[in-house]
């Protein structure tokens, strides 16, 4: 079956490129740590003294990509010196498993959990952990730490903060707590993207590409006031957002009958990404039926099953969102059938969201300013941590104070604190582990990745290791539920994919730094293809454009994987 597949791909891959990956390909033998570094001798000039390892991953759930990256991390640390392993994890609770690398202290599994996440509550994960352990224990020349640069919860970093404070500086603690506290209510009454109701849907961009979309729908609304309803479709494309409308000044508002609304787009053809529903900004309620979309002027053949007229309870693929406002199936006053689509509710209460972003950052001005002070009654490194705690929540603060900007605010913030961490290690080197598309140069999804941060903060001082598979399964949520049964979907033509599958090289490394546009053989790395990006959530559409040599320097290719092993401890703190 894999020759046949391989063979299939090799037909539909020019001759040239199959052979000048063959030429350039770096085979390697396992994923698995613990076996030597023999065929990873050839990276060394690839690295070179590159001060930063960034390794990407395909999914959040995949196995064979953490058992290489553990790999790795062990070649980097006894080949050539690197001494700082950094992970996409919330900061200060990464470091509490610092502890346990460098003196032994507490559980590894516990500690992993307390990082929150099911993506690395994994076996692979803990073997990691348990090497950095042993690599210690054994007394190396230099301590390797365990790191992490997230900053997506503010828990452990303000208590951090709050506990200095009210054994060093108490007269600031009031202070503190109440803007802190405001920090707190902001993330419980959600961001400023959720002012609105909102309804999201995820349409197959393939079926789209090329063509003009009518989005049509009944509306009705009562008491809308502050707002208006409406229709919403967005497409996203390699450098942003390439088509939206949202009904925005011509939506209903007030008290309104039903009335049938449309917008019409054009869906370019380098899209990669569709999300559409509905949406009601304000305060009252607004109801949806009989949702249809059109391409080309003429009817979706399979729209039967997104339930546009919400006559089933099944809204999986149009999900409501949270917050002030409640989306609901309802079966009062339907447009036509025995049911609709309700939202209702009002924008959250409470202090605007840049006046929290404000108030926390007054905290970390307070705090530099009594540096000398924490320094007297701590320690300079002491101190410093402190303030790095202020920092990560005034992060936090504007992670959810965002909106829409969330994802930009979020890698910006993960390279500052890369950047905090080699500040305290003069000289250091440091791995980082995240998803491919944070650790990208490129453009994804029109985002400013935190590799591009690191770029500019860090240039030519770090080499980008992008991950790839052809097939498999991996672990995900689906459903509502962690899932480890999702398949990974069949490389497209023209994928990043589908190009290294040629090679029939079941693991291989590929520098492409050295591909020319225009060359037969290298060519394709510089031009726009599709490549598997997955993060937390099972997808069906799990390709999306990217310039191969714009994002990455080395690609890192594992034909056939299979989804991360949860551990038999939950996360959570």
């Amino acid at each position: 079956m894999l020759a046949t597949l391989l063979l299939t791909c090799a037909q539909e891959v020019p001759q040239a490129a199959t052979e000048w990956i063959r030429k350039n390909a770096i085979p390697f033998q396992t994923v698995e740590a613990g076996n030597g570094f023999q065929d990873l001798q050839p990276l060394k000039p690839l690295i070179g003294d590159a001060r930063i390892v960034a390794l990407g991953e395909p999914t959040h759930g995949t196995r064979e990509a953490f058992q290489m990256k553990h790999r790795l991390l062990e070649f980097l640390v006894t080949e050539l010196g690197f001494s700082i392993f950094s992970i996409e994890a919330s900061m200060p609770e990464a470091y509490e498993l610092n502890r346990y690398v460098i003196e032994g202290e507490g559980d590894p599994k516990a500690l992993i959990g307390g990082m929150y996440f099911w993506t690395w509550n994994t076996e692979e994960v803990l073997a990691m952990v348990e090497w950095m352990r042993a690599y210690n224990a054994a007394g190396p020349r230099t301590t390797l730490q365990f790191t992490g640069f997230d900053m997506q919860t503010p828990d452990v970093a303000a208590d951090i903060v709050r506990d200095a404070v009210r054994a060093h500086l108490r007269d600031l603690y009031r202070q503190v707590d109440d803007n802190y506290e405001l920090v707190e209510d902001l993330r419980r009454r959600g961001s400023g993207a959720s002012a609105f109701g909102v309804a999201t849907g995820t349409f197959p961009v393939a079926a789209a590409r090329g063509r003009s979309v009518r989005f049509s729908g009944w509306i009705r609304t009562e008491d809308l006031r502050d707002g208006f309803a409406g229709l919403w479709w967005r497409v996203d494309g390699p450098t942003g957002v390439l088509a939206f409308d949202n009904m925005e000044g011509r939506g209903p508002k007030g008290t309104s009958d039903w009335a049938r609304y449309e917008i019409v787009l054009d869906v370019p053809p380098e899209a990669t990404n569709i999300n559409f529903g509905v949406i009601m900004p304000g305060a009252g309620a607004s109801w949806f039926d009989d949702l249809e979309v059109a391409l080309d002027g003429q009817p979706y053949a399979d729209w039967s099953t997104f339930n546009g007229g919400f006559e089933s309870e099944a809204l999986a693929l149009l999900s409501p969102s949270s917050g002030n406002y409640a989306a609901r199936r309802v079966t009062a006053q339907p447009h036509g059938g025995g049911a609709c689509l309700e939202i209702r509710g009002a924008p959250p209460q409470g202090p605007e969201p840049d006046h929290v972003v404000a108030a926390a950052q007054r905290v970390l001005a307070e705090l530099q300013a009594q540096r000398d002070a924490l320094v007297a009654r701590t320690s300079p490194k002491d101190a410093d941590w402190i303030l790095q705690n202020a920092r990560v929540v005034v992060q936090c603060a504007r992670l959810f104070a965002g909106g829409q900007s969330g994802f930009n605010v979020r890698d910006e913030c993960m390279a500052d604190n890369v950047e905090w961490i080699l500040g305290q290690n003069p000289g250091a080197r440091i791995v980082l582990w995240a998803h491919n598309g944070h650790v990208s140069r490129g453009t994804l999804w029109g985002a400013t990745w935190m590799g591009q941060h690191l770029e500019q903060k860090f240039p030519g001082q770090m080499a980008v290791f992008g991950f790839s598979t052809s097939a498999g399964r991996y672990t995900a949520m689906s459903g509502g539920r962690l899932a480890s049964d999702n398949d990974l979907l069949a490389p497209p033509d023209g994928s990043v994919e589908a190009y290294l599958r040629s090679a029939a090289v079941p693991r291989l490394f590929l520098d492409v730094r050295g591909a020319q546009p225009g060359d037969p053989g290298s060519g394709w790395l510089t031009e726009s293809r599709p490549m598997r990006s997955i993060g937390a959530l099972a997808m069906d559409e799990q390709f999306y454009a990217v310039v191969p040599k714009d994002m990455f320097d080395v690609l890192v290719h594992i034909e056939t994987t299979t989804s991360a092993r949860q551990l038999d401890t939950p996360p959570g703190r």
